[in-house]
């Protein structure tokens, strides 16, 4: 060994043993999309949470998946005498499947009609009312799933 290099043994050579330990622990730790059964079998007492309700912001008839979380920032809404129109956007942590699967069975359940859309990188989904139009947009970022719900009157409705 060259005098000038030092060899790290006793304490220090343990830290990143054990940092690894603990990380790993931690992370086995957490929880997972499935519960285990306690031994011999039996279904567990209760239930581990109860899934959340969706919620209603400008559009009492658009129902987003409680999940997500308002930009207001990014947001803007527009109150005429006749009708309402905006874009409402959202971030969540959440996969953008599960949000696409979300507006297909919830729009319907308000009278939306669904009418088209594509999936891929950026996914869109439009739905109509006789007077309205709502275009919902899902895409992924590195660290959030984007929701931009776009509500629009149809023709002369202003």
């Amino acid at each position: 060994m060259h005098p000038s290099e030092k060899k790290c043994s006793g304490f220090f050579g343990i830290i990143p043993a054990l940092l690894f330990l603990v990380v790993t622990g931690l992370c086995s730790c957490a929880s997972t999309p499935w519960e285990s059964s306690p031994p011999g079998g039996a279904a567990p007492s209760a239930p581990a949470s109860t899934p959340a309700m969706p919620i209603s912001y400008d559009f009492p008839d658009i129902q987003i998946p409680a999940e997500l979380e308002l930009v207001s920032g990014d947001s803007y809404v527009f109150q005429g005498t006749k009708t309402k129109a905006g874009l409402l956007v959202f971030k969540g942590r959440v996969e953008a499947r599960s949000v696409l699967d979300f507006f297909q069975v919830s729009m319907p359940r308000e009278n939306w009609q669904f009418k088209g859309g594509f999936r891929y990188k950026k996914s869109v989904l439009v739905f109509e009312k006789p007077e309205r139009i709502c275009l919902i947009n899902v895409h992924e970022g590195p660290f959030y799933t984007y929701v931009e719900v776009y509500v629009t009157p149809m023709g002369s409705q202003f």
